[in-house]
């Protein structure tokens, strides 16, 4: 063995022992916690769950489908190890502790390929340590698969030479593909090292290579993004700006957006790892290792632009920081680097145990942030399962849907329905109800936090209510309460439909009805000729309805209690209620309507002419530009997109699941007939039916739907 192999040898042995002994702490810190995981990563820890139960179906179609912003390579990766090993924690972290080690591994490599090996060691250590890192190790989340997907195609990039080599540019194909199934943003870190090296090619073999690295990865891609084609950068703007307005995330390219990555910098990369990056920028740049680079600022400019920041979309840059931040180390005098080399084991050290145990705890006070995002070992329960078993015991072991009201991170919907989900509970868990408790047969509340401020007002707005509205109060007893780690009591209340005023089965009827014309207002205006029917018998004494008939020549119709919502006028218009289940107490005493369930809800006639229908249309997002004609049996949309104008024959047919279905046919995409194979990836964003049944709190039926030239007629029959 040459010395050179040897020393190389013994850096390698080296960043095995610094990601060894990291993942030891991980190991202990996670057999010690016993926190609920929390929003992103309980719902894919749910995801993975469900993923495990496709594969055993071998159901490729539904994991292809489950999720519109999630692709499936980690989350199914975890469903894998989840059915090898089944744990809260086990199988998922697993996943997550492997591309820990794949991005030390490949953080190494590009090091080494750039200054050396021992310069290597030091990428490896100041990524490892990095606080954001191992507080990203102990959670399941996609950001740090994300990061190591990110570095190893770079290690394969540098070695495909600019792609003159067939292996590894097939390697980089696969890589591609890989990182896109990771997650969306992947195209964002890598697109500007692609474009880089795409345009030092001097030859057509190269140029083939090229492409063939791009067929195989759009290959493996496109199963996932096809169907999403359309619809996904729509998503992600809406995530990048409105929903991070509505979080209140400061407007973009103001001095508090611009200057909040570089002040939590220090926190999420390590004070010595900055100083180490910042040196190592200028060498890269003076050096011309323009990949290195080219790896960093395109990407980080982006996400300063974006109105949503979080340190999470900034960490798959971290792997090509700790690069330069090696590449800084070896640009010191050599009687420097030995005092630095303890200087980053210390840091190292400190950051682990202060990420992982709050100890010590410091903060930097010059740049008002904390040293690291401490999470320590929660030892304390959250009474999740005890809560889920006395619904359990209480439903029966029967399907019941519950409303989680609070979001508190440790205390929410999403982390009661991964455990439902694990546990094998006929539970239907959401979050928490708005305007009315219908379809609600549990409420799960917690006095105290209620979660972030941009959706603690609803849970505030139903723990009012309650208490001030004996009637919801009644019909909505409490069954259990149980103390809480944070000093809060959670609570719980099932629907009681048991009892009822001591009037006569006649005056509850006219009483309902009275309320039912009440509350109209919020769903129709204009109406002219309504009339009110209802079958019923004693059991309406508990607000049990057999039927409930309503009909109108006309009214505008839509959901009037919410600003520019979209209105439809319809004509001859009759929907029937079956099994309608509403609180008596507040009908008969306050002529208040207050719905708590239905059989089904049936629109069984309806007109809406050819005119009406384009206008309400229009007022659907997404369906600004869009216009629809009227034909025989069909309707002929025509949707006007950036660039892209997309038209197609549309019939309603029924179907069992959702109210109606969509039929699309004759579908071109700016003039080009789209092949039958491809059509479900166009017109899945214009599909309404898709999520309607979802959203509904009851199940909604629509009747025979017949389309002539001049308009749309709901009519009764199946």
């Amino acid at each position: 063995m040459t010395l050179a192999a040897w020393a190389r040898g013994r850096e390698t042995a080296l960043v095995c022992v610094i990601f060894a002994l990291v993942v030891a702490v991980l190991t202990v810190w996670l057999a010690l916690d016993r926190r609920p995981p929390e929003w992103d990563h309980a719902n894919h820890l749910e995801r993975a769950v469900v993923c495990a139960d496709d594969l055993a179906r071998g159901d490729r179609r539904a994991i292809l489908e489950r999720s519109s912003f999630y692709p499936p390579l980690v989350l199914c990766a975890a469903g894998l190890a989840y059915r090898l090993a089944p744990s809260d924690v086990a199988a998922a972290q697993s996943v997550i502790l492997a591309f820990l080690g794949l991005g030390v591994g490949a953080v190494y490599l590009l090091a080494r390929r750039f200054v050396g090996a021992a310069e290597g060691v030091v990428a490896a250590l100041v990524f490892t340590t990095a606080p954001f890192v191992v507080f990203s190790s102990l959670r399941f989340q996609l950001d740090l698969p994300l990061a190591a997907m990110v570095a190893l195609l770079l290690v394969v990039l540098l070695r495909t030479e600019t792609f003159e080599h067939r292996g590894w540019s097939v390697a980089a194909g696969l890589v591609l593909g890989l990182g896109l199934l990771t997650k969306p943003p992947f195209v964002a870190y890598v697109l500007a090292p692609l474009v880089l090296v795409a345009a030092r090619i001097r030859s057509r073999r190269a140029l083939a290579n090229l492409a063939l690295a791009a067929l195989i990865g759009g290959a493996l891609g496109l199963p996932w993004y096809g169907p999403r084609l359309l619809g996904l950068v729509p998503e992600i703007a809406s995530r990048s700006f409105r929903q991070a307005a509505e979080s209140g995330h400061p407007e973009p390219l103001t001095g508090a957006a611009l200057t909040l990555y570089p002040r939590w910098f220090p926190t999420q990369f390590g004070l010595v790892g900055v100083l180490l990056f910042i040196l190592g920028l200028g060498v890269a740049a003076r050096r011309r290792h323009w990949l290195l680079v080219a790896s960093v600022l395109p990407a980080f400019v982006l996400f300063e632009l974006l109105q949503n920041k979080n340190l999470r979309y900034t960490l798959p840059l971290l792997p090509v920081a700790a690069v330069l931040a090696g590449v800084g180390f070896g640009a010191l005098p050599t009687r420097v680097r030995d005092g630095v080399r303890v200087l980053l084991v210390v840091a190292g050290l400190v950051q682990v145990s202060a990420t992982a145990f709050g100890v010590p705890h410091v903060s930097v006070p010059v740049l008002d942030v904390p040293f690291v995002v401490e999470t320590p070992p929660v030892r304390a329960d959250w009474r999740q399962r005890e809560i889920l078993a006395l619904l359990a015991r209480d439903s029966r072991g029967l399907p019941a849907t519950v409303s989680v009201v609070p979001n508190d991170n440790l205390f929410s919907a999403s982390n009661f329905r991964y455990y439902a989900l694990r546990d094998g509970l006929r539970l239907k868990v959401g979050r928490a109800w708005e305007g009315e408790p219908v379809g609600i047969e549990y409420m799960i509340l917690k006095s105290g936090d209620q979660g972030p401020s941009w959706t603690a007002e609803r849970p505030r707005r139903i723990a009012e209510r309650l208490a001030h509205d004996p009637h919801l109060a009644r019909v909505f007893p409490v069954i259990g309460e149980f103390p809480l780690p944070d000093g809060s009591t959670a609570t719980v209340r099932a629907r009681r439909a048991d009892a009822g005023p001591p009037v006569r089965s006649a005056a509850m009827a006219r009483a309902v009805e009275r309320a039912i014309r009440a509350r109209l207002g919020e769903v129709a205006r204009d109406v002219v000729g309504l009339e009110i029917r209802l079958t019923y018998d004693d059991a309406i004494l508990r607000g049990r309805i057999a039927r409930v008939e309503l009909r109108a020549a006309r009214a505008t119709v839509g959901d009037l209690t919410r600003r520019n919502a979209a209105l439809a006028r319809v004509r001859d218009l009759q929907i029937g209620v079956d099994d309608l289940l509403v609180n008596p107490f507040s009908a008969y005493a306050d002529g208040r309507l207050n719905p708590l369930d239905a059989g089904r809800v049936r629109i069984e006639r309806a007109t809406i002419i050819a005119a009406d229908f384009n206008e309400f249309l229009r007022q659907l997002k997404g369906f600004k530009h869009a216009s629809v004609t009227f034909e025989p049996g069909a309707l002929v949309l025509a949707a006007a997109r950036p660039g892209l104008d997309v038209t197609a024959r549309v019939r309603l047919v029924p179907a069992r699941d959702r109210p109606f279905a969509v039929a699309f046919e004759r579908v071109r995409v700016g003039g080009v007939p789209l092949p039958g194979s491809l059509v479900d990836w166009v017109v899945r964003g214009y599909d309404p039916s898709l999520g309607l049944a979802s959203r509904l709190p009851v199940r909604l039926e629509v009747g025979r739907v017949e389309i002539t030239p001049d308009a749309l007629r709901v009519a009764a029959g199946p």
